[in-house]
């Protein structure tokens, strides 16, 4: 086969006389497609992820970038700092390119084109930005991003909206800071860190995130941020009610939902009087309620031993129809109503699975029928911890002091909402996660031209 691109055409039309062509020598190859022949430009300003330039139109437009940056808590003294601009652009790149280490930092390194849409002269090395957030101070650093996640996403929450919390276990290896045993479910025995979240349901939205030593994984450990997180919103901007799982259905959480006059939804724990309670309610005929999807349910009120005062609850069941008292279905067709929540098998005269909700919601705007969909909507909240640790970078980033670290959780957070706004742009009804959006929006070759014909 004869060679192929003998004649190269050096200067297409769009570009000037003098741009730069590398002098390089040709290699002959032969591959199973022909002979061809490779050049190599170390020079020319290209890029695999072309379609970033539409992203950062979209934060120019807003000012997202130029705000975070205004009041940056990292400052360098003398001339020879990389400057705030290079560490963190230089951090937004490995983040939106799907990273989980600073090593994987390097990797970005090579991109001729990005770094200068961003106003950087170039990227920085991953030892830089590792060392960088080293010199933030953690409650002055947390503050500053705490601020910026609430200004990306305040103009939607003047619209009614609901607060999920939980917690999420990121398993550390090695002597990290706070790196203790406690809960642990998929890693019993492993030291790890909890991250403590408040999440925008339905939105896919991070409102803040706490990171915490393993050992404290319990709810309350999480309270004293989200209430700092709300008590920096106008009044008018907090949530329709707060939602959690059976971690926070006790009563100091539920009075200092009570003092602030939010409105909670969780799940109680299967004590003995609530099994009692379930007992009572499974021996009366009358009074349940369908609410659709094989399930019915049944008000009720309850005042436990540490409580200080009776508080509404909804027994939830699946309908004797699907599981009547003398028949049980196998386990593999009966499917929990929340994800990732056990179920407990009740005696008779009703052999189902139940559980059972403490709500301060009104009655009248929330009735029976409708608060069992009102909890189970709570699952999608597992979801984004699905995604901002196998997509995003929250189960990576970590280094030996645990400030680093929350800083690191809270900058991947508000780019996790900054980009989860823009593809809104593109697909308004439905959430794209990271891993179907990033290589749709995102890669593409680009190069830099040194002139455009158009201008």
């Amino acid at each position: 086969m004869g060679d192929k691109f003998e004649s190269i055409i050096t200067h297409p039309e769009s570009e000037p006389d003098n741009y730069p062509v590398s002098s390089s020598k040709r290699w002959p190859l032969d591959t199973p497609g022909g002979h061809f022949y490779a050049e190599w430009d170390d020079a020319a300003p290209v890029t695999r992820e072309g379609q970033l330039i539409f992203f950062f139109q979209f934060l120019n437009e807003g000012g997202r970038l130029e705000k975070l940056l205004k009041n940056t808590p990292l400052r360098y003294t003398g001339n020879r700092g990389s400057g705030a601009l290079a560490v963190f652009g230089t951090l937004l790149l490995s983040i939106l390119n799907g990273h989980y280490r600073y090593a994987h930092i390097n990797t970005i390194r090579g991109d001729g084109v990005n770094p200068e849409l961003l106003g950087m002269k170039e990227s920085v090395s991953e030892d830089t930005v590792r060392r960088a957030l080293k010199r933030i101070d953690k409650k002055e650093g947390v503050e500053w991003l705490e601020a910026h996640l609430r200004d990306s996403i305040a103009p939607a929450l003047v619209l009614p909206w609901i607060l999920d919390i939980d917690t999420t276990v990121k398993p550390i290896y090695g002597n990290q800071e706070g790196a203790q045993i406690g809960y642990n479910p998929q890693k019993p025995g492993r030291p790890s860190h909890s991250y403590h979240s408040y999440i925008i349901a339905n939105l896919r939205l991070v409102l803040g995130v706490d990171v915490c030593p393993g050992n404290e994984s319990s709810s309350g450990k999480g309270l004293p941020g989200m209430w700092r997180t709300l008590e920096h919103l106008p009044r008018e901007q907090w949530p329709t009610y707060i939602r959690g799982d059976c971690g926070y259905g006790n009563e100091k959480i539920m009075i200092e939902c009570e003092e602030r006059g939010v409105p909670y939804l969780f799940k109680l724990r299967q004590t003995a009087k609530v099994k009692s309670l379930v007992k009572t309610c499974a021996h009366q005929s009358k009074g349940w309620v369908g609410t659709g999807d094989g399930w019915e349910a049944m008000e009720a009120e309850l005042k436990l031993n540490g409580w200080s005062k009776t508080r509404r609850v909804v027994v939830v069941r699946e309908t004797p129809a699907q599981n009547p008292e003398n028949h049980r279905r196998s386990k593999d067709r009966l499917g929990p109503m929340l994800p990732g929540e056990e179920w407990e098998l009740q005696a008779a005269p009703w052999s189902g699975k139940i559980a059972v909700l403490v709500s301060s919601l009104d009655p009248r705007s929330y009735p029976t029928d409708c608060m069992p969909r009102q909890y189970r909507d709570r699952a999608d909240c597992e979801n984004n911890f699905d995604e901002l640790k196998n997509q995003w970078g929250w189960g990576g980033y970590t280094t030996r002091a645990i400030g680093p670290s929350t800083l690191a959780a809270n900058f991947i957070a508000l780019i996790y909402n900054w980009w989860n706004l823009y593809a809104r742009f593109y697909d308004a009804e439905h959430h794209r996660e990271a891993v179907t959006t990033r290589p749709f929006l995102m890669q593409g070759v680009g190069r830099q031209a040194l002139s455009c014909p158009f201008e």
